[in-house]
């Protein structure tokens, strides 16, 4: 039983996502400031994973990035959490030259190794500028695909044409088995960032100062972290909150979310640091672990 990926077709979901415009003249140097990607580096049409960050260093949220213009960026996050996320940089800004505008987008996307080139980083305005469209990476760190946001009342057309249209649960289950933990599920407010297996994607340790930095600098200087989200599959079935053990019964992991998949259990567990690639359910089954990418 492997837990290499193994999409062999092309699928595709609707799926909401909260999305935050930041635009203005000072839009880029108040984010750079907020959040942990380097935002000062990202040219028109780049995306990154980031963290914003309590000043205390624990996740507020957890969310993709996109710069849309020389003035204009797109951060969209699970439904839900925008409200949040718009509040806590609201909170911040002091007289900066930026505004905020939260509205729920519908994320079309798309994957398999069918997906195509599409134009990644393409954007759309409306009459005021505003952006409409957004095409960017999934970011599943094993996964060839892409995703198009589309504001309200955008009109999407032959996206993803001749991909099969998959139920929620089941793309759930994908992004389970290609690695990338979401906002809500296996990543919660108040977690450490260099817990969630991400920090060397969305996180910038070059950048400067940013809120929170200091405690995910400190983590990564010591130790990086004493446990990490990893994906695991099994065959037999696995719930939220199960102890995994090694061979000696020592609990090195537990799991955060599970589901089926093509006749196995796929899914995410938080692990120690020192956890090897197998450990086991309390009635022996086996469980494989492996990194998120």
């Amino acid at each position: 039983m492997s837990i290499a990926p193994s999409l062999d077709r092309l699928v595709t979901l609707t799926v909401p996502r909260d999305v935050l415009v930041v635009s203005g003249p000072e839009a880029a140097m108040y984010l750079h400031g907020q959040i942990s990607a380097d935002v000062t580096s990202m040219e028109i049409g780049d995306s990154s994973l980031s963290f914003l960050l309590e000043p205390r260093g624990r996740i507020e949220t957890f969310f993709v990035i996109s710069r849309t213009g020389p003035d204009t960026y797109v951060a969209d996050t699970e439904a839900g959490f925008g409200e949040a996320m718009a509040a806590s940089l609201e909170r911040f800004k002091l007289r900066t030259r930026a505004d905020f505008s939260l509205s729920q987008w519908q994320a079309h996307a798309v994957r398999g190794p069918q997906a195509g080139e599409p134009a990644v980083g393409a954007s759309s305005t409306g009459p005021d500028n505003a952006p409409q469209h957004v095409v960017r990476p999934p970011h599943w760190p094993l996964a060839s695909g892409h995703d198009l946001l589309a504001s309200p009342g955008g009109v999407v057309s032959q996206f993803g044409e001749g991909g099969e249209a998959i139920s929620a649960d089941e793309f759930d289950a994908l992004r389970m088995v290609y690695g990338l933990p979401a906002m809500g599920t296996e990543i919660q407010p108040g977690d450490i960032p260099n817990e969630t297996g991400l920090v060397e994607r969305a996180a910038s340790f070059t950048k400067g100062c940013y809120r929170g930095q200091e405690l995910v600098e400190r983590i990564d200087s010591r130790t990086g972290g004493r446990r990490s989200v990893c994906r695991l599959r099994a065959a037999a079935p696995l719930a939220v909150g199960d102890e995994l053990r090694d061979s000696s019964g020592a609990s090195v992991a537990t799991v955060l979310n599970a589901a089926a998949l093509n006749g196995t259990t796929v899914g995410f567990a938080r692990s120690r640091n020192d956890a090897g690639a197998v450990a086991y359910t309390a009635s022996g089954g086996q469980v494989q672990l492996a990194d998120l990418f």
